[in-house]
């Protein structure tokens, strides 16, 4: 087990080595993020003594790599040298905002922090303090708090003493040591006639509103040895400012000093390939192609250990060009809709390596060799959605179903998980956002139905109409509009996948309250009884199903009956089309998520 040395600092004394440049941030940390409102509740814990946190540094020789910049807002012109022995891997918003309640920004424009005398002496006046009782006091400074306005921001300006002069304003760094003598000027010139606002601030507000100068915080170092690697498995149970810090951030700084911009190429590439715009949200599935095509492990934590400017200078051309590629095969095989968006992908984990599989597929002897290799790309998708296969552990699986593709397009022999997938049960209860419920929706997608009112194709791809996804018994109309509706609300949900068809824009907007006979009496009516051959059929809805649609009222049990038709009907689709076993009995696991247990 690694050991982490943990000291105990004042968080003056961490502000000030950070203020100085003594303490830098690796360049992937983000910017400084904290609002005012964040920054006012970390003085008052400040002020008050209360627990804020530990700060996570870092001083192994990997710190070089990672190209140390200042903390924002710092003073002092030497901490702009790129040269420290200490990076601050946790603890940016904290420091940052203790930069400038302590020492006040440097930037030209920013936000800076007063104490208001006015507001604190009407607060107390309020409820009679009396200023010659310390346990008075004790008691009313412990009752305020930033809610009751007693500290304010302003932008910044030169002449801070201005604020304290023509507004009874005291800039907080005024309050602290270095600034004592200046502060005990002021108040002399200001206040010799004014003796009760005078004892009012030395009683009040200097012992009981300035921030807090001997404040301790743990000081948590990782182990010199710390790789990289482990750098990042600790980054991503870190959270800061809301959101995972992830490796991404780490492969940034290890690129940077080589003069590879990595956030730059990732934006360049999202506007080169539309495509792979809709595939890569943060730049990791590319990084993991990078990996790949090095015949290295594409685990995320892994990445800034297995990437350099030399394999990403050599690959990531490449890696960009094959997701644009699989994306385009994505598209036009399964419906995936990555012209459009990213709404529709089940797992983008299988995006790296079926990257690379698709470019082995590409490059088979013959076109039919060619097309029997790509058959096996989409039964390997379809196949890795019905099994959820990349819920976790994805890193090997990636890997490992790379190198079984291959060899079960050189000897024709299946890999043993896409024998073992069997259609689940609980494909009845999916939802049009999990895993299950976008893959029935690609498949609505792939067949580019006919609108059943409008007329015309439409489906999510770039030369189609807005399209949108309708509820069939629709989720406004159903409650009521069912028989026994109230049944809906306790046990049973319509927000199902299978409940799902796509028709334009329009025509959604003029169903939304429409019975599901009253929709399909509105598309007779614009197209005749062509409706049910273009625009339900191809949508999965079997003849069986439509009758139901078509009767006058409708209970719940019909609703279900629906569903259980349109199942058996994408039930047959995925073992006719790619060879899935079909389900034969329920499991115990499989009974809790039927669509006859409570919606969840």
């Amino acid at each position: 087990m690694p050991s982490f040395n943990t000291e105990i600092s004042t968080f003056k004394d961490i502000v000030a080595n950070a203020d100085v440049g003594e303490y830098k941030l690796p360049a992937f940390q983000r910017k400084w993020k904290w609002n005012k409102k964040q920054v006012m509740s970390l003085y008052d814990s400040l002020r008050m003594g209360y627990p804020i946190g530990s700060v996570l540094t870092m001083t192994s020789e990997d710190i070089s790599k990672l190209n140390p910049r200042p903390f924002y807002g710092v003073s002092n012109k030497s901490a702009a040298n790129p040269n420290t022995s200490t990076l601050v891997l946790d603890g940016q918003q904290r420091i940052t905002a203790g930069i400038s309640i302590y020492f006040g920004i440097s930037q030209d424009h920013g936000t800076e922090y007063y104490i208001d005398v006015s507001k604190l002496m009407a607060l107390a006046k309020d409820r009679k303090l009396n200023i010659e009782d310390e346990d008075a006091i004790e008691a009313f400074s412990l009752a305020i708090d930033t809610d009751d306005g007693y500290l304010v921001s302003k932008a910044k300006r030169k002449d801070r003493e201005s604020h304290l002069k023509d507004n009874k304003l005291i800039w907080t760094p005024l309050l602290t040591q270095e600034k004592e003598a200046r502060y005990s000027e002021l108040l002399d010139e200001l206040y010799d006639k004014k003796a009760y606002e005078k004892k009012f601030i030395r009683r009040v507000i200097k012992p009981h509103f300035s921030p807090n100068l001997t404040h301790q915080v743990p000081m948590i170092e990782l182990p010199k040895h710390f790789d990289l690697a482990a750098v990042s498995r600790v980054f991503t149970t870190i959270n800061t400012t809301g959101k995972l810090l992830s490796p991404f951030e780490l492969v940034v700084a290890i690129l940077f000093p080589n003069n590879i911009y990595l956030e730059d190429d990732i934006e360049a590439y999202r506007a080169k390939y539309t495509h792979y715009s809709n595939m890569d949200g943060n730049g990791e599935i590319l990084l993991q192609t990078v990996a790949l095509l090095s015949g290295l492990s594409p685990k995320k934590s892994d990445l800034p250990k297995n990437i350099d400017h030399l394999k990403y200078g050599k690959f990531a051309d490449e890696s960009a060009k094959k997701l644009e590629k699989l994306g385009v095969y994505l598209t036009n095989s399964v419906g995936a809709a990555l012209d459009v968006k990213s709404k529709y992908v089940p797992y983008d984990a299988v995006f790296a390596p079926m990257a690379l599989a698709l470019d082995y597929a590409e490059g088979q002897p013959s076109a039919a060799k060619k097309g029997a290799a790509k058959d096996k790309l989409e039964t390997w998708f379809v196949g890795s959605v019905l099994s959820q296969r990349y819920q976790e552990g994805v890193h090997t699986k990636q890997t490992k179903d790379l190198e079984d593709y291959i060899t079960w397009v050189d000897s024709d022999v299946k890999p043993d998980w896409i024998n073992d997938v069997v259609i689940p049960l609980h494909l009845k209860s999916a939802t049009p956002s999990g895993a299950l419920g976008k893959l029935i929706i690609c498949m609505l997608n792939k067949a580019k139905p006919i609108d059943p009112v409008q007329g015309g194709s439409i489906g999510y791809y770039n030369t189609a109409p807005n399209t949108n996804d309708h509820h069939i018994f629709p989720t406004r109309w159903a409650p009521k509009g069912l028989v026994d509706g109230e049944k809906l609300k306790d046990k049973y949900s319509t927000n199902l996948a299978l409940n799902i068809m796509l028709v334009s824009d329009t025509t959604n907007g003029d169903w939304l309250n429409f019975s599901p006979a009253d929709q399909i009496n509105n598309a007779k009516t614009a197209r005749g009884e062509k409706v049910y051959e273009e625009s339900y059929k191809p949508q999965f809805v079997p003849k069986d199903a439509f009758k139901i649609l078509n009767m006058g009222s409708l209970k719940v049990a019909d609703y279900q009956k629906f569903i259980e038709l349109r199942f058996e009907a994408l039930t047959s689709h995925f073992s006719d089309t790619y060879k899935f076993s079909k389900p034969t009995a329920k499991s115990e696991d499989e009974e809790a998520q039927d669509l006859d247990e409570p919606a969840q």
